[in-house]
């Protein structure tokens, strides 16, 4: 078990600007999805008749969003979730590839997936060079 978030050391400074970054890239992912932009601008090559499935898509883009700015800002280490979003953000990644590299999506998507297994990366060297605590009593 780790220790409580209380007694933990905050998120280091690099940490907190790729947060901070990554809130950014997914408010803008939020806003690429949104239905009323989408039909507004028509630049993303999703289908029209799946209004529903774009508002889910970016609300949850969103969601994640406000999770990594409400990290920035507390400053308070939250593995599980870090290595969530850094599975969450390859497997988008590797998705965006797949459907580009077919022709159905277009090189936005590329760049977006890049962006997304970037920060992947991030959160995956954060947590490999973030300490696991336990407790003295408890055996490992």
């Amino acid at each position: 078990m780790t220790t409580s978030p209380v007694n933990q050391k905050p998120v280091a400074t690099w940490f907190r600007y790729c947060l901070f970054l990554t809130t950014i890239f997914n408010l803008f992912g939020a806003i690429r999805f949104a239905p009323p932009v989408y039909y507004g601008a028509n630049t993303v090559e999703l289908p029209k008749d799946a209004i529903f499935v774009h508002w889910v898509i970016a609300s949850w883009i969103f969601i994640l969003g406000a999770g990594y700015a409400w990290l920035a800002i507390t400053a308070k280490p939250e593995k599980f979730f870090i290595a969530v979003a850094a599975a969450c953000k390859i497997a988008i990644a590797i998705l965006f590839f797949i459907f580009w590299f077919q022709g159905d999506l277009s090189f936005t998507f590329l760049l977006a997936g890049c962006g997304d297994l970037f920060f992947a990366f991030a959160f995956i060297f954060w947590l490999w060079q973030t300490p696991h605590t336990i407790k003295e009593n408890q055996k490992p």
